[in-house]
């Protein structure tokens, strides 16, 4: 179905040109070799790519590679209303460039959301959560938009979008990654590269054109062995996770199966259909 996958585990820490602990796999389908990559940016081979020096490689990847599956684990989208809630905008690629526009401004994620959560108009109850705000409900109740997104009510151990607290990463992650999709899609616009967005933009994709998928490590079963994984490495053995789940969907011929999305009646918006919802949240990929 697809030449290449790439499965990345995500960094959404500090600066763009700052080196974080981001890791890339890469599974070729024709030889069936799977592999770490280094960043090779620098004159010697390094293990921490920079979120800036990762974007510059995946531009060139889709602007000339076959099609690839590319798996990034962090956030696509934020819960249903978000965007009304948070921009006075409307639906998920406006507010894709609020985020965009805003993290370019601010110049990390952490900084990012506190001037969101800093707007007069939510009277200190901003939505992102820190240690310090973590108890606050106010932003949910006032403007009815929830602290999960339906695909995190499915997932074991999911945590909101909306967290930046000690622990878990999920908002610094997702900050950072929808500005980079904003940046990928702003270039797609001016014909630079190729690609489509799973299940925003495509509810089931032919394989023909790249396509960007959200993935969550926790949910894929532990490999037999994490090959040439460093040891001490939990980032290069999440990403490696993830590729080796994939590449074996893709052997077997149930990779197509993943994009299927099945309908379920707990975290449903009344007003708005099932895919209207998944379309604008995302979802995870896999969790079928």
């Amino acid at each position: 179905m697809f030449e290449h996958i790439v499965s990345v585990d995500w960094s959404g820490a500090d600066r763009e040109e700052k080196r974080v602990k981001l890791r890339v796999a890469v599974y070729d389908a024709a030889s069936k070799r799977s592999e770490i990559l280094d960043d090779n940016a620098s004159s010697k081979p390094i293990k921490n790519w920079s979120r800036s020096s990762f974007r510059r490689w995946l531009i060139e990847w889709l602007g000339q590679k076959p099609p690839t599956l590319v798996a990034l684990d962090f956030g696509f989208g934020l819960p249903w209303g978000a965007d009304a809630a948070m921009f006075g905008v409307e639906g998920w690629r406006p507010l894709l460039a609020e985020f965009g526009r805003r993290y370019a401004e601010a110049g990390t994620a952490r900084a990012t959301a506190q001037a969101i959560n800093a707007q007069p108009r939510f009277g200190g109850h901003g939505p992102f959560r820190f240690d310090d705000s973590r108890n606050d409900f106010r932003f949910g109740l006032d403007h009815g938009v929830a602290y999960y997104r339906l695909t995190e009510l499915i997932a074991p151990q999911a945590i909101s979008q909306w967290y930046l607290g000690s622990g878990g990463n999920v908002g610094f992650h997702s900050i950072t990654g929808i500005a980079m999709l904003d940046d990928l899609m702003r270039r797609r616009k001016a014909g630079q590269l190729d690609f489509e967005v799973w299940p925003q933009e495509t509810p089931l994709p032919t394989g023909e054109r790249h396509v960007l998928v959200e993935s969550y490590p926790a949910i894929c079963p532990k490999p037999s062995d994490f090959g040439p994984c460093r040891d001490n490495d939990a980032d290069q053995k999440d990403a490696w996770r993830v590729l080796v789940h994939l590449a074996q969907a893709h052997s077997d011929g149930s990779l197509g199966d993943m994009f299927w999305i099945k309908e379920q009646p707990f975290g449903r918006i009344d007003s708005v259909s099932f895919p209207d919802q998944i379309r604008f949240e995302g979802a995870i990929f896999g969790l079928h």
